[in-house]
């Protein structure tokens, strides 16, 4: 029988409304529930690197360098 397991992410993405600028300027923090750990993101990869090296931290009980910082 296959088990499973729940990860929760918290992301806050704070967007800059410039009038007149075409592109949306926007930056945020993804935090792992479980651990604490949080990391500043710009791109939408660096949240999809986060959240991917989380599940893979979680499968092998080893941490990895993703460079988080706990929340105090």
């Amino acid at each position: 029988m296959a088990t499973r397991r729940v990860e929760s992410f918290l992301v806050r993405i704070v967007v800059a409304e410039n009038e007149g600028k075409t592109a949306q300027q926007w930056h945020g923090r993804v935090q792992h529930i479980g651990t604490g750990f949080e990391c500043r993101i710009d791109q939408l990869e660096e949240l999809l690197a986060f959240i991917t090296n989380h599940l893979h931290a979680s499968t092998n009980n080893t941490p990895t360098d993703t460079t988080p910082s706990p929340t105090t």
